[in-house]
């Protein structure tokens, strides 16, 4: 029986798709991806980390916290996460179900093999991505999506441990300071204190991670994706009719990042679905040449980048 949570997000994604109807099909598939993930990311139950120390000098220098972990401890997780999400990915993209088949038979029969992909998912190690890849006659990159799939709900799931072993609160990295990924939205709000006399009114930049879920806040006016800090090379803009739906853009990395604006908005949202409601932004932003930042899969396999296309 489906979660409060999950039944929820159906709701929302249901509403999604009627509102951005040209979009409906892409939001369909990934929004069962994402509700699939949810509902698995709710069952696991987190390893034991054993003797995981996290430096902080080390954390406040940029290194993630999975970065201390031996990524082999997330094995049993990630196995169990790979059955229920890669099966559905296969029947969204019935092209790859034979591929994705062949990957899961090799997770649950060769350790080296899924030692290397741990490696290449929660270290960055392209080297195991590359072997790993070889190994199962496919590309990186379509491994890496796979990877990241299942992968998402298992360090989503350790989230609240790892969180707990570090001052997170200081991270101002545009990576996630959890697991190292990319954000895949922005979203402008406030945080007031209530000592605070004066609220800022144009409101904090807080990047959500499409990955382990994690939010976490970014500094304003600087590039995420290249460090540029050259406000005249920093624009944004939006479509005609919801000016709260931004995208930011860096002329000198070419990269974009959606974002949604929510200062001066009351009403509740669900971040983990608020990069697939701008699939859109993505569009449009794609249709001017710009690159994404986000990792997020529709953009990785190009789909929004398509839609762009016959826009």
């Amino acid at each position: 029986m489906p979660s409060t949570r999950a039944t929820d997000k159906k709701k929302a994604l249901t509403e999604m798709a009627k509102r951005l109807d040209p979009f409906h099909e892409i939001i369909d598939r990934f929004g069962l991806l994402l509700t699939e993930q949810a509902e698995i990311r709710d069952t696991l139950e987190p390893a034991e980390l054993g003797k995981f120390v996290v430096e902080e000098e080390r954390f406040l220098n940029g290194e993630p916290l999975t970065s201390f972990l031996d990524s082999d401890q997330f094995a049993e997780s990630f196995r169990k996460a790979a059955s229920g999400v890669w099966p559905l990915l296969g029947m969204t993209f019935p092209t790859l179900s034979e591929t994705l088949s062949g990957l899961e038979k090799l997770l649950e029969n060769d350790g080296p093999w899924t030692s290397l992909c741990l490696r290449a998912v929660v270290h960055g190690d392209a080297e195991a991505l590359d072997s790993a890849a070889a190994q199962a006659g496919i590309s990186p990159d379509f491994l890496l999506i796979a990877l990241r799939a299942a992968y998402a709900p298992c360090v989503a799931a350790h989230k609240q441990a790892l969180t707990a072993l570090a001052p997170v609160e200081l991270w101002r990295k545009a990576y996630c300071p959890v697991c190292g990924s990319d954000p895949d939205v922005s979203v402008l709000e406030n945080h007031p204190d209530p000592s605070d006399f004066l609220v800022s009114k144009s409101g904090e930049v807080w990047h959500h991670c499409p990955i382990c879920t994690h939010r976490w806040r970014f500094v304003r006016v600087v590039c995420p994706g290249c460090g540029n800090q050259d406000h005249k090379q920093l624009t944004r803009f939006s479509l005609s009719d919801n000016a709260h739906e931004q995208i930011y853009t860096c002329e000198k990395c070419r990269q974009y990042l959606p974002c949604l604006n929510l200062v001066e908005r009351t009403e509740a949202v669900d971040y983990d679905l608020i990069a697939l409601g701008l699939i859109h932004l993505d569009a449009a932003a794609q249709a001017k040449g710009y690159v994404p930042l986000s990792p997020a899969p529709w953009v990785a396999l190009g789909l929004a980048e398509d839609q762009a296309e016959t826009s």
